[in-house]
């Protein structure tokens, strides 16, 4: 086995470790070389109330790692804007770039793991009342939001009990539904079931 036979023998070990260890959240799209999806979500992902943020990581690494880093994305993700994606692909990759060379993957995505448990909270503008949800002044404090677990948009619960009295209200004249597919056209936002429309609030 020649030395270039060897490196491929590793990496492909490597990648089997990846799958042991992430079992179903990881997706192999190649093994040499490594490319890969891989579902996170922050270490008190067990308690779903205490889940903000989770993302999908695609990792691509060129035919010459480990020399060389991989590079890193986000394919999907809920509870993040674009700053704080940004920001959390830059972590990952300044931490790819401080490995290099040398094999990484679990350790990579560990280090997502653990900056994605430190960016697990509520950010943000509430997308009703477009007030944010957690002032500077009580950042410190648990303060009355709501999240809704198909796209982890948080709101004030003022706001959410207030845009529930309008829908009730509403279905007495049958509009609130053409309202909301036209407030979720008009926003281009997720396809939940709050209307992101001034009247409700």
């Amino acid at each position: 086995m020649d030395g270039e036979e060897e490196d491929e023998q590793v990496i492909a070990e490597e990648v089997e470790a990846m799958k042991s260890v992430y079992e179903n959240d990881c997706t192999i799209l190649n093994s040499i070389p490594p490319h890969f999806h891989l579902s996170l979500k922050p270490r008190t992902a067990d308690v779903s109330s205490h889940q903000f943020v989770e993302i999908v990581l695609e990792v691509h690494a060129t035919p010459h790692y480990p020399k060389e880093p991989p590079s890193v994305a986000i394919v999907d993700c809920k509870g993040l804007d674009q700053h704080r994606q940004k920001h959390l692909l830059n972590h990952i990759q300044t931490k790819a770039n401080e490995l290099s060379p040398g094999l990484m993957l679990v350790a990579l995505c560990e280090e997502a793991v653990e900056k994605l448990s430190d960016m697990n909270h509520p950010d943000g503008d509430c997308p009703l009342c477009l007030f944010p949800l957690v002032t500077e002044e009580h950042q410190s404090e648990t303060l009355p939001f709501m999240k809704l677990m198909s796209c982890f948009h948080c709101f004030h619960s003022e706001c959410i009990i207030r845009w529930w009295n309008w829908l009730e209200s509403s279905k007495q004249t049958g509009s609130s539904k053409s309202d909301n597919a036209t407030a979720r056209r008009n926003r281009g936002m997720c396809n939940c079931k709050v209307a992101f429309d001034d009247r409700h609030v």
